[in-house]
């Protein structure tokens, strides 16, 4: 997918990243992955005929979302942290450069998962592997968000985390506003009118005290698969520390049985429910803000997310 915060780069700048990441090997072959939205990635082959990907940040001049400063610091360590405290198959972190002594921007490189990603390959499953697929999703998103954390809100931004859930979670929303004014894009939900809402519903997120790291974008196009189990699990970018209901396994337009088997739930209470359905919300709303700041070709994304979050406020109104 082309995006503008996509960062690209010659061939002769990624040999320099190759050469402090691997100071004995030379670099054979560079792959450009188009799958991702946000950063650019590439295959890196190795004379040695070892692999490894390398992500590679946007440029400091490029505009961004609030949610999305100092993201790759927090893929890095949240992956660092969850390979030390779970069972949950990651890649490994092998560099990090953060140091900006090379260039204007931060790189990393990670292992290969092998496998394909199940969005490439769910349609040759039966229903039975899929609904295995599901549980197995469920169990590791569980591990995932049995890792808890001190305060609540973006994993790499400390100065705007806070104690309490609720007060977290507001600030990510009006943050949101501020970006969709900044970038003068329409909106179909007034700000005031949905902290309104938001503030009627204050006592759903009481129930929320403990902070867990939340991955928050495990669909399926994230999710590697190999001999019909899960290999891999990537794109912790945008990690939070916050409500597990912020998964994408407990979306209220998607939910999936086999899922919350997995997870080790039945169903949601009503709290649980209308806190899932805030987080319907958001999550459109940072979509509708997406197209623009990520330059799309072309305004299906914003279309069809501003529709969605009319459907979404209309539900919790």
């Amino acid at each position: 997918m082309e995006s503008l915060t996509k960062n690209k780069q010659d061939r002769k700048v990624i040999e320099q990243m190759v050469l402090r990441a691997f100071p004995t090997i030379t670099c054979r072959e560079i792959i450009e992955l188009k799958e991702g939205y946000f950063n650019v990635a590439y295959l890196i082959i190795l004379d040695n005929d070892e692999k490894a990907i390398l992500k590679i940040a946007p440029h400091p001049d490029s505009k961004i979302m609030s949610y999305e400063k100092n993201i790759m610091f927090s893929e890095v360590d949240s992956l660092r942290l969850v390979k030390k405290e779970t069972d949950v198959p990651v890649p490994d972190i092998i560099y990090y450069d953060n140091s900006y002594e090379f260039c204007s921007f931060e790189y990393y490189f990670m292992s290969v998962i092998e496998g394909e990603t199940l969005n490439v390959i769910r349609d040759s499953l039966s229903e039975e592997e899929k609904k295995a697929i599901q549980k197995e999703v469920g169990r590791y998103n569980r591990s995932i968000n049995q890792i808890m954390g001190s305060r609540f809100g973006y994993y790499g931004q400390l100065g705007l985390q806070s104690t309490n859930w609720f007060e977290a979670f507001r600030n990510m929303i009006q943050l949101a506003y501020h970006d969709a004014n900044a970038a003068n894009i329409p909106v179909p939900i007034n700000e005031e009118e949905l902290l309104s809402l938001l503030d009627r519903d204050k006592s759903y997120f009481d129930d929320v005290t403990v902070p867990t790291l939340v991955h928050w974008d495990i669909w399926d196009g994230n999710v590697f698969i190999k001999d019909k189990k899960i290999s891999g699990i990537i794109d912790f970018e945008r990690c939070i520390w916050g409500d597990p209901l912020m998964e994408v396994g407990f979306r209220s337009y998607e939910r999936n049985a086999d899922f919350f088997e997995g997870y080790g739930v039945l169903s949601l209470t009503k709290e649980e429910d209308r806190r899932a359905r805030w987080y319907d919300v958001y999550q459109f709303l940072l979509m509708v803000l997406e197209s623009e700041y990520r330059k799309y070709e072309t305004d299906d994304l914003y279309n069809w997310s501003k529709d969605m979050i009319v459907q979404c406020v209309k539900a919790i109104s």
